[in-house]
């Protein structure tokens, strides 16, 4: 029986755009579904195939951790850039301050309890919920490749597939990483584990397949997932006329974009693959998947075609501190962004902007303040006005206020506790709405700017030809800090702290971390709450995500391989 076959999306009120400006509301159908034998009726029936990934992506509440930060994608991003130990809850260093308002808990405090192993309830929310996402996307191929001629919406859903499994792919696969020897367990990753991703599920796997599916070795990964890419990318130059319906959708600069994503990946790993067999398909293919200074040239070929074809531009210093529109309403820097309407925010608490903004009194964001350490702020470049919005060392509230929507007395606590300094005002509310969470929470989320393309070339070039890697990244920040000029040596290291600064909040960074082997530094002298204060030895283990027990119990293919347990591998310096 073919389980990928069920053709029912959720599509309620969906993300609709004028291309790369904000987004409307629009509503198909009726019925809150589209089935196959709808699709070629209409060209707005398709639209709502492809239209329900992305509505999906925004509005799947699980109920697994039995948290709010269940609301779909986004809520699994918030987790990642606390487990990079970059964002942490700041409030705790005010009088009345508690840190516990932020309620991705097991990512800031990831060596406490067991929040992180194979039979914990994080571990079965990711895993899950990436595979109900790769269902939609495996359903919407299924119904599109029917046609007589498939076109680019094909390509689309192709490349949410391919977004979804780079994701996996590069969570799941062990890479070496070092316990404390100080701290209660150890972590060895198992010879028979290392080079595994996970299981692949594609528009046509059976449910006996399921049940013994194994983990893909990587090359084949990566294999399915450029392969995927490059018949979106056919797809879709094929199919020059058209016209996405909104940043929720992906185009072809986005599968540029996706496509300089995995090479960067693959720039970093061991080993030479050559051409792969992809798995899964009816008839042999082989895909090149190219490694160390052959991938990062790919990289950064890609990267910058993504940048020609999106026509973006790089926000401005304006457009970064609005108050009003920073981060919460798409521009003309955003290549995709999840778009969000009064029906895709069902509470006041399951949404990213109650948990992301200082101004979200009604949320966790005003409770739990959302912030850096202070040796992160103290290597900010002066002059980089990204810094402009966060909150000083001395809580200057003269320098804050043309950046936020909360008043002065709510800055100081009328509403709770007072903001702590090294608080972010990164992310903003709907309009500048501090109170009515139906309308503050309706706002635009990034999932990939063009910012992101600029720095993957600079760094993927920067790996084979330092000197042109560098004037790469002084052109890039010609736009962030005026006059600045790299006088270090390592150049690769410091492109990425800069895009520690830029997609702070994004989801980015934490790929680039394990990639480069780039550890969590968080102790001695820091503003951190006490069990955040961690200093890993290069990558720390739970980088390497489990999958959780239950996957176990089910799939044969799967048990025994699992990645080491990372939960007690170190310990809080206090």
């Amino acid at each position: 029986m073919k389980t990928n076959n069920i053709f029912k999306f959720i599509a309620v009120a969906l993300c609709s755009a004028v291309l790369l400006t904000s987004c409307a509301e629009e509503t198909f159908p009726e019925n809150g579904y589209a089935v196959s034998d709808q699709i070629g009726e209409s060209p707005f029936a398709t639209g709502g195939v492809l239209s329900a990934i992305p509505t999906i992506l925004m509005s799947n509440y699980t109920e697994i951790l039995g948290e709010h930060v269940e609301f779909g994608y986004m809520g699994l991003v918030g987790g990642l850039d606390r487990l990079t130990g970059d964002m942490f809850p700041v409030s705790g260093s005010m009088d009345g301050g508690n840190p516990y308002y932020d309620r991705w808990q097991f990512a800031t405090y990831p060596c406490t309890l067991l929040w992180l192993n194979n039979t914990s309830y994080a571990s079965m929310w990711y895993y899950k919920s990436y595979y109900q996402f790769i269902f939609t996307a495996n359903s919407a191929i299924s119904v599109l490749a029917t046609a007589e001629t498939p076109g680019a919406e094909l390509g689309v859903a192709l490349a949410y597939r391919a977004m979804l499994y780079t994701d996996m792919a590069r969570l799941y696969d062990p890479l070496h990483a070092v316990g404390d020897p100080n701290a209660p367990a150890g972590y060895e990753i198992k010879p028979e584990v290392v080079g595994l991703t996970v299981p692949l599920i594609t528009e046509n796997t059976t449910q006996d397949e399921m049940e013994n599916n194994p983990r893909l070795p990587r090359e084949q990964m990566w294999a399915y997932i450029l392969n995927d890419l490059n018949k979106a990318e056919e797809l879709m130059i094929a199919d020059a006329s058209y016209t996405r319906p909104s940043i929720g959708i992906p185009n072809l600069a986005v599968v540029y974009g996706l496509k300089a994503r995995a090479y960067l990946w693959l720039g970093g790993l061991d080993g030479n693959y050559g051409a792969v067999v992809v798995p899964g398909q009816a008839e042999e293919i082989s895909v090149e998947v190219p490694t160390g200074n052959d991938a990062y040239r790919k990289a950064a070929e890609y990267a910058r075609k993504a940048i020609t074809e999106s026509g973006c531009s790089i926000m401005s210093e304006a457009q970064w501190l609005d108050p009003m529109t920073g981060f919460c309403v798409a521009n003309n820097s955003w290549m995709m962004g999840l778009c969000q309407s009064t029906d895709t925010v069902l509470g006041n608490l399951y949404s990213w902007t109650a948990h992301m903004s200082l101004e979200a009194i009604w949320g966790y964001g005003y409770g739990s303040q959302p912030g850096i350490s202070n040796k992160f702020y103290e290597r900010i470049n002066p002059a980089d006005f990204r810094k402009k919005n966060i909150v000083s060392p001395d809580r200057d509230w003269a320098a804050f206020q043309p950046y936020t929507n909360l008043s002065e007395d709510e800055f100081n606590g009328s509403e709770g506790s007072p903001i702590a300094p090294y608080a972010w005002g990164k992310f903003h509310t709907n309009g500048g709405e501090k109170f009515d969470y139906s309308k503050g929470n309706v706002t635009d989320i990034p999932l990939m700017r063009v910012e992101e393309m600029y720095l993957i070339e600079a760094e993927a070039t920067a790996h084979y030809d330092a000197t042109s890697g560098k004037a790469l990244l002084e052109s890039f920040m010609a736009n962030r800090a005026p006059g600045y000029t790299y006088l270090g040596t390592d150049v690769v290291e410091e492109i990425i702290f800069q895009k520690r600064v830029e997609f702070w909040g994004e989801g980015v960074v934490i790929y680039d971390m394990k990639r480069m082997d780039i550890g969590w530094s968080n102790a001695d002298n820091t503003n951190s709450p006490v069990y955040n204060r961690i200093t890993t030895v290069g990558r720390a283990p739970w980088w390497n995500f489990t999958l959780p027990e239950s996957a176990e119990q089910m799939n044969a293919g799967i048990r025994g391989l699992n990645n080491p347990n990372p939960c007690g591998t170190y310990i809080s310096n206090d």
